[in-house]
């Protein structure tokens, strides 16, 4: 009698126990409410750039370095672009009513090649902000590649910068010289000066106003080229070797051509031009002095 009551307090703690155990490993597993974080994709939204339908495409730029993007969306006001190679800018586009919408990209004179990944600006967001859970059909990557011609055109105006900069730092040198023969020059007349005046000082009153008289002329000889330059009708070319005009354009809107008091002092040169005229028609001034 005793063996069986104890058999049946084990049956029933055995079943008990199972019982229980599987209600705890009911409790593990997930409700019907829970949702795993899955990868869906963003279909409301509809893009098509300049009429393609490829994820990927080419576009090469005019000879001034621009490209224009067009194309259309569907669902959003808004495009966005992404720069991940050759730069790293974004921005976005605003569509008018109809959805289309218009971007004007200007290559830099440093960069060949570009790449841009265009997506909706909507999609962008909202993956931004469940990145585990959505993910962009509408993005396309666009590569814009620099034209034969504006690269060319690049090489032409690196050429001429580089020429422009070697004359400078010839006309400088120049200068340099000049002014250390002219101080030797200066030594040497002050030597023999010292050494007339020792012998006679009528000699060396005379020399000092023959000085004088020299450094009148030259005052005079540097007057008169800037009054030249600032009374040229335009007629004169200033150019070099290559045909690339020499008269400079400072940011303060004052050309300043060969030979003038301010032309090797000039460095910030905006513009060059082959003749006074055209300076003066594209709103530059003469020196005052």
């Amino acid at each position: 009698m005793k063996r069986r009551i104890v058999h049946n307090f084990v049956i029933t703690f055995v079943t008990v126990f199972l019982l229980l155990g599987f209600g705890a490993l009911n409790n593990c597993q997930p409700t019907s409410g829970t949702v795993f974080a899955k990868e869906q994709a963003v279909k409301v939204i509809k893009l098509h750039i300049t009429g393609k339908h490829t994820r990927k495409f080419t576009v090469v730029t005019n000879s001034a370095g621009k490209a224009t993007v067009s194309g259309r969306i569907q669902g959003d006001k808004r495009v966005f672009f992404k720069q991940y190679k050759g730069g790293y800018k974004k921005f976005s586009v605003r569509a008018n009513k109809k959805g289309h919408f218009k971007k004007v990209i200007k290559l830099q004179k440093a960069v060949n090649k570009v790449a841009y990944a265009i997506d909706s600006n909507k999609v962008n967001k909202l993956i931004k902000k469940h990145p585990r859970k959505y993910v962009s059909k509408t993005i396309v990557h666009l590569t814009i590649k620099c034209s034969s011609a504006s690269q060319a055109s690049q090489k032409a105006a690196s050429q001429a910068s580089s020429l422009a900069k070697a004359a400078s730092i010839a006309s400088s040198k120049a200068s340099s010289e000049a002014a250390e023969s002219s101080s030797r020059e200066a030594v040497i007349s002050s030597s023999q000066a010292a050494a007339r005046a020792a012998a006679s000082s009528s000699a060396a009153a005379a020399q000092a106003a023959a000085q004088r008289s020299a450094s009148q002329a030259a005052s005079q000889r540097n007057a008169q080229a800037n009054q030249a330059a600032a009374n040229n009708t335009g007629e004169q070319e200033y150019v070099d070797a290559n045909g690339n005009g020499l008269i400079k354009g400072s940011v303060d809107h004052i050309y300043h051509v060969p030979g003038s008091t301010y032309y090797n002092r000039t460095k910030n040169v905006v513009q060059w031009f082959k003749t006074v005229s055209d300076a003066v028609k594209a709103g530059y001034r003469a020196p005052l002095r």
